[in-house]
């Protein structure tokens, strides 16, 4: 591979297909795009302001014109796929365009807020603005894309980095090891080759974790050594959750908030701001950093996105060069981004699982950066390099038994301490799906929706009802689909069957897409198909039938998990397939959707059983 020629085409390439995508999908009915999950119409409003200046670089205004503080939206039927943290445009007509974070996605509130840059066009009359017809889109700013071309120029002005980066990528580079010996005791054997293996490594190190093998906690075990050697740590990863939940346990054994600091807005930086361990920033230049005496210069781990290295487009790690970098959840990571990370830091450190979630990256560019994630490209050319962990803490014997047939060809093993769950549930609803198997994929015939399911999301209120019954903290249980609508519903109809003293149950009850949910775990699992037609839609069906997206749904479970579908989902005739463009892409895929059902124990709830609409 030609790393500097593939990267600036897959820079120009993402950035073309990302625009075009964008200019296709805003000339769709509103109707299609309402479908689509990009649009929202027919909204109300409730604005509130500021009483004075939101921040020093916006103007004094006359009379009743306000800077907007939060709007409140009220919309009757929500089935976007907008989530909390992203960006959308809130507008009226072609009067009013306002950029806004959505800062709430609850089922009783949708709100959004103006960020410290965006509020200072964010401006209405406070006393007679509209209150009705309002309409929310999809923002396309091609950010991420354009920060990337960053790395090239860094690339182009230096060509010992580049020919380091060129003969990593294309499986030239030779390891030397240090002779550093010293276990961890807490670590298992193959936790303390992976961690030795990282600490002694000269250039590069791969880890792949399986579910539930402790990777993050060996990270936190790798980074805690190499700041106590004053080294500069930087952890990055696809997603701000995925690196809070990786600062968290790093956190936990250095217990200094000098030597941890977390790099985002208020909303990225959610899963780290209870924690007092942690330092939060918005930003840290190199500069500001040399003259701050609170923060550690001997030994120091700074967690962002790697786009927040690509100055000096983004300002947020302006200057910064790095001793270490460890991408988590790498499976996840493009070749493009990884190249970001790398172009600022010496020894790279990639931990993940290509078994689970990929990035998302154009199909059909013929660029060899868009062929696969940086952890399936690694696995692939450096597959010697593998260090494997194999001892799952998190599923049981019966739990891990699937997955490790699907996915891992059996090689894990669950750790000694990993216990059966024997306990007798009473249920008000569904005795035969919580006691026997603690694994169970639900079956209907209920044909009521594309990524939006009623029927299932109420059969996932009564599973809810019955785990409460029996004592279970709401806490244990997680909940998933692929879809954002789905999330939605089942909110909706959980929130029916909660007592009423759970204050914010969904502060405490998971419930998120399965991308959201990668990497945390629960004693109870439910997942959600809620698609009763994935052959007749015809619609994104290598997401829908992604094997990479089912294995992470199927790995959350510590005690039982209980997958819902309709019959159709594993009703796979490939004859009606052949002709469909996909169907060459998708069929291995299919086979292990047909071999998960040949594998997994089966209840069957047809619609005439006693179900209550």
């Amino acid at each position: 591979m030609n790393v500097l020629e593939e990267f600036q085409a897959a820079i120009e390439i993402e950035l073309a297909n990302n625009l075009k995508d964008f200019n296709e999908q805003q000339k769709l009915p509103v109707n299609e795009r309402v479908a689509k999950g990009v649009t929202m119409t027919n909204l109300s409003v409730q604005m509130d302001f500021y009483d004075d200046l939101p921040n020093p670089y916006c103007s004094r205004l006359t009379g009743s014109k306000k800077y907007i503080s939060s709007v409140k939206i009220f919309c009757d039927n929500n089935i976007s796929k907008f989530k909390e943290g992203g960006s959308v445009i809130l507008s009226y007509g072609s009067l009013y365009k306002f950029e806004m974070d959505i800062e709430e996605d609850s089922t009783k509130n949708f709100i959004l807020k103006p960020n410290n840059f965006n509020v200072k066009n964010c401006i209405i009359d406070s006393e007679f603005y509209p209150k009705n017809n309002w309409e929310i889109n999809e923002v396309y700013t091609g950010i991420g894309t354009k920060l990337l071309k960053t790395a090239t120029e860094v690339l182009k002005n230096n060509n010992t980095l580049l020919w380091k980066v060129e003969s990593f990528l294309n499986g030239q580079t030779k390891n030397s090891y240090q002779s550093y010996s010293q276990r961890v005791g807490y670590l298992n054997d193959s936790q303390n080759k992976a961690y030795l293996n990282a600490i002694n490594a000269s250039d590069f190190c791969v880890i792949q974790g399986p579910p539930g093998t402790g990777k993050t906690e060996t990270i936190g075990y790798i980074v805690k050594h190499l700041i106590d050697c004053g080294l500069k740590v930087f952890v990055t990863a696809s997603t701000h959750t995925a690196i809070n939940n990786c600062l968290n346990v790093v956190a936990s054994k250095v217990k200094d908030a000098s030597k941890v600091i977390k790099i985002g807005e208020k909303t990225s930086n959610k899963g780290v701001q209870d924690n007092q361990h942690v330092a939060k920033k918005s930003r840290l230049t190199f500069n500001s950093y040399l003259n701050n005496t609170y923060f550690s210069h001997n030994g120091i781990v700074i967690g962002a996105t790697a786009y927040s290295l690509c100055y000096p487009n983004s300002k947020r790690l302006d200057g910064w060069n790095f001793d270490v970098c460890i991408i988590d959840e790498a499976a996840q990571v493009s070749i493009p981004l990884s190249i970001a990370a790398m172009c600022r830091t010496g020894k790279y450190i990639f931990v993940g699982d290509h078994k689970q979630l990929d990035p998302i990256i154009p199909k059909d560019s013929n660029n060899e950066m868009f062929a696969e994630s940086i952890f399936s490209r690694l696995a692939r050319i450096y597959s010697n390099e593998i260090n494997f962990l194999n001892t799952s803490y998190r599923l049981n014997k019966s739990l891990l038994k699937i997955p490790n047939n699907l996915f891992y060809n059996d090689l894990l093993k669950s750790a000694a301490k990993t216990n059966e769950d024997s306990y007798n549930y009473r249920c008000n609803h569904h005795n035969d799906v919580l006691n026997g198997e603690p694994h169970k994929l639900i079956l209907h015939n209920v044909f009521d929706g594309y990524q939006r399911s009623k029927y299932e999301a109420t059969l996932v209120a009564e599973l809810v009802s019955d785990l409460l019954q029996n004592d279970v903290d709401i806490k244990d249980i997680g909940i998933m689909s692929p879809y954002r609508a789905q999330v939605r519903e089942i909110k909706k109809e959980v929130e029916k069957v909660l007592p009423k003293y759970i204050d914010k149950p969904f502060d405490k009850l998971l419930v998120d897409t399965v991308d959201g949910i990668q990497g945390q775990e629960k004693s109870y699992i439910i997942y959600s198909f809620a698609n009763s037609h994935p052959l007749e839609s015809m619609r994104r069906l290598d997401f829908f039938y992604s094997p990479n997206r089912l294995n992470v749904a199927i790995t959350r479970a510590i005690k039982k998990c209980f997958v819902i579908s309709n019959y159709k989902v594993f009703d796979i005739i490939d004859d009606e397939l052949r002709a469909h463009s996909e169907y060459e892409d998708i069929k291995e895929s299919l086979l292990v959707f047909k071999h998960y059902k040949a594998l997994a124990p089966i209840i069957e709830i047809n619609q005439t059983d006693d179900f209550e609409w």
